[in-house]
């Protein structure tokens, strides 16, 4: 069976390379920097897709770092290259042993994706002293209430394991990371709702009392983590 990323079917399937939420993503990795007070001097994004979170955290973080992404879709690594700038470069393929280090490695929704997570997670632990990965939550009482949805998961966009919160932060620790740090995020609650109204109102609104409860009901988070 052909790899979905470097044969192009998941470009087929994802045209866009899910840009629409680049620039959000890199505001949630901003907000963990700036609950720690760091300041990253070089970033290497390793699943960097088209670039935008790192051409956005070029762009917003003051000093500017030294970025360098990495992916192995020759397809997303086109639509990368043609960000490429001062202080920001893109590689096809993934980190060499020996490259690095960096000071923040990151890994935004690609755990999910690849077959070996956990060995994926400890590739990570030479590039940088510091980790920043997003993982989307799959796994909730109502994804499992409606199966379509874990099969659209798989399906069309390439999700291999689904998580819950607990699951996601113990395969981090048991990769061999310290988590230092975690918060809950959702796409839907700060864009807008994009499917069912009824259904983003309640879960706005438990989510706003209760966020742990939200996110194992109703669905629709995913997890920052910081890791060392």
């Amino acid at each position: 069976m052909s790899d979905p990323y470097t044969s192009g079917e998941y470009a087929a399937k994802n045209p866009e390379w899910h840009l629409e939420h680049s620039p959000w993503k890199a505001q949630q990795v901003t907000k963990m920097l700036r609950r720690h007070e760091l300041s990253p001097q070089t970033i290497v994004e390793v699943g960097c897709g088209a670039g935008a979170i790192l051409e956005t955290l070029r762009q917003e973080l003051d000093p500017k770092p030294l970025c360098v992404g990495y992916e192995i879709s020759p397809q997303a690594f086109e639509l990368a290259k043609g960000r490429e700038a001062e202080g920001l470069h893109f590689r096809l393929g993934s980190p060499q042993s020996g490259e690095g280090p960096f000071d923040l490695a990151l890994a935004m929704d690609v755990l999910e994706h690849v077959e070996d997570y956990l060995g994926f997670i400890r590739s990570l632990g030479p590039l940088a002293p510091l980790k920043i990965l997003h993982i989307p939550l799959d796994l909730s009482v109502i994804s499992l209430a409606r199966p379509a949805y874990l099969k659209m998961a798989r399906e069309h966009v390439g999700h291999l394991h689904y998580f819950t919160r607990e699951t996601a932060l113990a395969s981090v620790e048991q990769a061999g990371l310290k988590v230092k740090d975690w918060f809950f995020t959702s796409v839907e609650l700060d864009q807008g709702a994009s499917g069912q109204k009824r259904l983003h109102l309640i879960r706005r609104w438990v989510h706003k009392w209760r966020p742990e409860l939200a996110a194992r009901w109703l669905g629709g988070f995913s997890v920052l983590v910081l890791a060392e």
